[in-house]
């Protein structure tokens, strides 16, 4: 056997058993690199090598195949009907090159069969160093194509048996991108001047039985690099495959024959029992927008997926599962063929639904009723379009994930959670792979980290390897889940990962691996498993820090979406449940199609690069027009709605009588469900008593008992006017040591020149100053901002050892004075380059002091934080996250504690005693830090990649500091920070009489409402705009169960307990007042489904 074997032969060896080996042993370092020559594609040796024997024929260029083009102007992405009216050019492809990046060349190949292949199956190999999408002649897209050597699909089957004067014509769209974009360096930033070349446009012929044996061989030396090193089986894999290519020829049958049985032989060594069980199942991560755009990613779904029906048709036992309702339904609407294919083979069981959200969010930031839109969309579609929800919650590319999270999942219908983000830590590796997953109200969904620590596996031994080595939990749960296919940009498994699955089913020396669905898995888990452990809180993610800050206009932008989103819900039920006076011509129609708009908007840029800040600058110009889109329309029906409520609770004012200034006055509207009061800022200065004029140009009125939910009048020549004396004004003064003051009745605050604060006085208590001796609160840091590689992603730990403070201006001034507000103006340099300008506030009822702020900035590399250190003393600070609070500590003590120096929180940060405590709060932000007694805000980040223009401008944002008597949970911190970011919706009254009173009652009050927060007020999906039925949203904001009562003006018929997906659940009885009780446990969230009467 084999080529040359005439050493061997000059020994008579038949005589002795076993056989004698002439030669001398090859040392195994030696034995791999020689296997190494043998396997590689390319190099000296490739013709040496199995490589080049993998194709039979090969054919090129015409007049087998003839090429035509059209190139669409203006980076222009068009439809295949549109492609198909343009005239196309006939070109050799050796003419020219396509581009530049981000443009679309249709091509028209034409194929005439030669001879040769007469009999053979034919292969149409394409290969652009793009991607690509082949559409049949009657505009069906056929499958995907991607150019260039990383994550390649080059390969198109014509026929598998071609015959005599066969002719095929079909056309390729090219995109001038790569499957990762068209970055040109390692910060990812796109080149616009990139340009493709056609390198392969071939007609071939495979030689099955050579590729049979190439994949044979790729598991064999998966088994001898990958396992245990030394094993009998590594060992025995590495002689097997020297053994072949000692006797591999490409044209001696009966050598490859030998070749073939050796690799047969080494693969049907089968596992004992007790054997590692993984299932692998099919995948394809799309990130909705990343180094490309959206609209890009419209037809990377169709590409990656009509690729995975064409592979179902070639492998019977092949099963994928795809995510992202959002992406079904850019599939529905633009390829609506592939989607139809798509429902027939989730019938058969080959395509699996999973994932249950609108998009694969960042779980960090969104808002508590983000979360639950999330799945409300992406379930409700799932639902409409397949008949069915998902049970499997899928994200495994997230930045972490709320401890939140499970309540939401357990009641949006999903039981199971599988990521595998976690693997990226870099300080502590996460010491489970399949337990509980506890959120902070107790609810547990069963999770699982596949332990091969990547979504995009291959197929390999070397992951089979890792899935039972990196397996945490293998002596009680002896089972892995392999997610495998190219992804971030999409692609999806391969015949090669097919091929290779096909031979691991049970192989010794790897764990068996066998096709199967998520949901099947998961069920394995539940029945198969012994005991297993809980993890309880957050999954905080030891990377990817800097997403809380970085990209800080789309932070604003969603924090800013979401209280628009609930402000217009809550004022549109308001109408649509106001009765219309006679004299009213029209009724108010709900906005149901626009509010869904809008909600899906703002849910796909959460996608988890978009709200985190790691896309590319051409990405985001998408996520702010969608920012623009959903503030711009939230106020305009916003307004709408508040029209009509103004027209149908207010009189007519008669338009004969001469209009005094006595019957001028204004509407509030407080969609907080608490009466508040406030310092408003007013914009029309003209109608304004001069004395409430300031420099600045802003004039301020108080306005007090404004109804929570509800609509309040107030007229001029009262408390807006200024008739009325203010009991207890608030003043700025300069101190005779040359500090600034802010006093109010509560509160005296003292800062220096640079404004920053030396003093901080609660009068309510014997504290003492706040801030320590010597130390100083509203200190600006500039923070050397340099990670080891993912710019936009990551502030690594080292970064708090290199800074500077910001100070130095000495230009604090009074803009100012009082009665209403008091308030000092700073402007300081951050650098050449970069200022900062601040207003510092109080207000004569206020209880917080308020920085307001204008950052010209145009840095690198620099991180600006805040921070306010207090004479306090707490092992731990207190976080707002969604629907509730997560505890964190303030020490290093352990790896664990050191690796959050930088955390995500929403409106709050806290830090309080026993007895007393200080909220960080904010309007836009999601970093903080609390080292000791320190609180820090991260304000600004200043990355160079992907985004090279990442945050450069002009940035608003407002923040405050919140003294309060009691902890955290004795505290008013919850609602201070609402109403810090739920302004108060102020209208004229053109045109009606205003009365000081309430106009419109709370439409549903709770009582009492320290503790349990109404959140979301919204028409129930199904209801479809006719005003029947209202969800409502509640959550207990401090930890502890509370009972509550809820009445409503409205003429309830029932109300049911239900979930996020508005499922009708146990009816509440009234009591004799007609009141609603509740009660609510520790961090609950109740959705609550109120049916009205209806009207005789």
């Amino acid at each position: 056997m084999g080529q040359e074997h005439s050493y061997q032969e000059a020994f008579d060896t038949t005589a002795l058993q076993p056989p004698l080996e002439t030669t001398p042993r090859v040392p195994h370092n030696i034995t791999k690199s020689r296997i190494n020559n043998f396997m590689a594609s390319g190099g000296q040796f490739h013709t040496m090598g199995i490589h080049q024997g993998l194709w039979e024929l090969r054919h090129s260029g015409e007049p087998h195949v003839s090429l035509h083009f059209y190139s669409v102007p203006k980076l222009g992405r068009i439809t295949f009907k549109d492609a198909m009216m343009q005239p196309f050019v006939h070109f050799q492809n050796d003419q020219r090159k396509f581009g530049p990046s981000w443009s679309t060349h249709w091509f028209l190949v034409s194929i005439s069969i030669p001879d040769a292949f007469i009999g053979r199956e034919v292969i149409f190999q394409w290969d652009m160093e793009c991607e690509g999408m082949v559409w049949s002649e009657e505009g069906i897209p056929l499958q995907g194509l991607t150019g260039g050597s990383d994550q390649s699909r080059h390969d198109y089957i014509l026929t598998k048996k071609a015959s005599h004067g066969q002719t095929f014509k079909f056309y390729i769209e090219a995109a001038c991108n790569g499957m990762f974009g068209v970055g040109n360096n390692d910060a990812m930033v796109p080149d616009p001047n990139r340009y493709f070349q056609i390198k392969k446009a071939d007609l071939v012929s495979p030689s099955h039985h050579i590729q049979d044996l190439f994949h044979d061989l790729s598991i064999i030396r998966g088994i001898a690099y990958d396992t245990e090193e030394g094993s009998v089986r590594s060992r025995s894999a590495l002689w097997t495959l020297n053994e072949i290519i000692n006797n591999f020829l490409i044209n001696d049958s009966s050598d490859f024959l030998y070749c073939k049985r050796l690799a047969k032989d080494f693969l049907s060594h089968k596992n004992g029992q007790g054997q590692h069980k993984v299932t692998a199942l099919g995948n394809c991560h799309i990130d909705t927008a990343w180094l490309w755009p959206y609209n890009e990613t419209k037809r990377k779904v169709a590409r990656s997926w009509s690729s995975q029906l064409n592979l179902m048709d070639r492998y019977p036992d092949y099963i994928f599962t795809a995510s992202q309702a959002q992406q079904y339904d850019w599939l529905k609407d633009l390829y609506p063929e592939t989607f139809m294919q798509i429902k027939e083979k989730e019938k058969e069981g080959k395509w699996e639904i999973i994932g249950g959200s609108w998009v694969e969010h960042d779980t960090n930031m969104p808002s508590g009723e983000s979360l639950c839109r999330q799945m409300l969309l992406g379930q409700r579609f799932f639902e409409k379009h397949f008949g069915k929800r998902t049970k499997i919650f899928w994200l495994p590319d997230s930045f972490g994930y709320s401890a939140q999270l499970p309540q939401v999942l357990c009641q949006s219908g999903c039981d199971y959670f599988f990521t595998q983000k976690l693997s990226w830590n870099n300080i502590n590796t996460f010491p489970l792979t399949t337990f509980w997953w506890t959120g902070i109200d107790n609810s547990s969904v069963l999770a699982h980290l596949t332990p091969a620590e990547t979504y995009n596996a291959s197929v390999t031994p070397s992951e089979l390897h890792k899935c039972a080595k990196n397996n945490h939990d293998i002596e009680t749960v002896n089972h892995s889940l392999l997610v495998y296919g190219h992804g971030d940009g999409g692609g999806g498994p391969t015949p090669e990962m097919l091929e290779r699955l096909k031979r691991v089913e049970d192989v010794n020396g790897l764990p068996t691996c066998r096709p199967g669905t998520a949901l099947g898995f998961f069920k394995s888990l539940e029945t198969e498993s012994k005991r297993i452990q809980s993890y309880k809180g957050e999954l905080y993610l030891e990377f990817h820090r800097g997403t809380y800050t970085t990209q800080a206009l789309v932070k604003k932008g969603n924090r800013k979406g979401e209280v628009l989103l609930r402000d217009l819900e809550i004022i549109s039920v308001i109408a649509l449940t106001t009765k219309p006076m006679e004299s009213n011509l029209y009724t108010f129609k709900y906005p149901v199609d626009s509010i869904d708009r809008l909600w899906k908007l703002l849910c796909i840029n959460q996608f988890h690069d978009c709200l985190p800040g790691s896309a590319i600058g051409l990405a985001f110009k998408d996520v702010h027009k969608y920012h623009r889109d959903i503030m711009s329309q939230s106020l305009l029906l916003r307004h709408k709605a508040q029209d009509y409520i103004i027209s149908n609770t207010c009189e007519p004012r008669n338009n004969t009588e001469k209009q005094t200034d006595d019957k001028n006055g204004i509407l509030i509207f407080n969609t907080l469900p608490w009466t508040r009061s406030e310092v408003i800022s007013m914009n029309q200065a003209n109608k304004m008593d001069a004395s409430l004029l300031y420099d600045h140009g802003q004039t301020y009125a108080l306005v007090e008992d404004i109804t929570g939910l509800g609509v309040t009048g107030y007229v001029d020549n009262s408390t807006i006017a200024g008739d009325s004396i203010c009991k207890d004004p608030v003043r700025a003064y300069v101190h005779e040591d040359n500090t600034f003051v802010l006093e109010n009745v509560y509160l005296k605050a003292v800062f220096n020149q640079d404004g920053q604060l030396i003093e901080l006085i609660d009068k309510r208590v014997s504290r003492g100053s706040l801030v320590p001796k010597r130390a100083k609160g509203n200190v600006l840091v500039l923070y050397e901002d340099v990670p080891t590689y993912w710019d936009a992603w990551d502030v690594e730990i080292y970064h708090l050892q290199k800074y500077k403070q910001i100070e130095g201006s000495k230009n604090l001034e009074i803009i100012s004075a009082g009665p209403y507000k008091a308030e000092l103006k700073l402007r300081q340099e951050i650098s050449k380059k970069s200022y900062i300008s601040q207003i510092i506030s109080l207000t004569c009822i206020g209880e917080r002091i308020e920085f307001s702020n204008t950052v010209e900035w145009y840095e690198s590399h620099q991180f600006l934080k805040v921070e306010f250190p207090w004479d306090l003393v707490s092992d731990y600070a207190t976080y707002d996250i969604q629907y509730g609070v997560i505890r964190r500590p303030t020490h290093y003590n352990s790896t664990q504690d050191s690796a959050r120096f930088e955390v995500c929180g929403h409106k709050f940060a806290d830090l309080s005693e026993s007895n007393y405590g200080v909220a960080l709060i904010n309007n836009c932000k999601y970093g903080y830090a609390t080292q000791g007694n320190v609180q820090r805000l991260s304000l600004l980040r200043s990355p160079k990649g992907p985004d090279e223009n990442a945050d450069m401008g002009q940035h608003t944002f407002k923040y405050a500091i919140y003294p309060h008597d009691k902890n955290f949970c004795g505290s008013n911190v919850v609602r201070e920070a609402l109403e810090f970011n739920v302004p108060l919706s102020i209208r004229q009254s053109n045109g009606f009489e205003i009365k000081n009173e309430t106009v419109s009652a709370s439409i549903f009050e709770i009582n009492p409402s320290e503790r349990v927060i109404l959140d979301t007020i919204k028409l129930a999906e199904d209801d479809q705009g006719k005003g029947e039925t209202i969800i409502l949203r509640l959550y207990e904001a401090y930890g502890g169960k509370t009972a509550t009562t809820l009445k409503s003006c409205l003429s309830i018929e029932k109300i049911q307990i239900s979930n996020i997906l508005e499922d009708d659940g146990e009816t509440i009885t009234a009591n004799d007042s007609s009141e609603f009780p509740i009660l609510m446990n520790p961090f609950q969230i109740l959705t609550l489904k109120v049916t009205l009467k209806k009207d005789l």
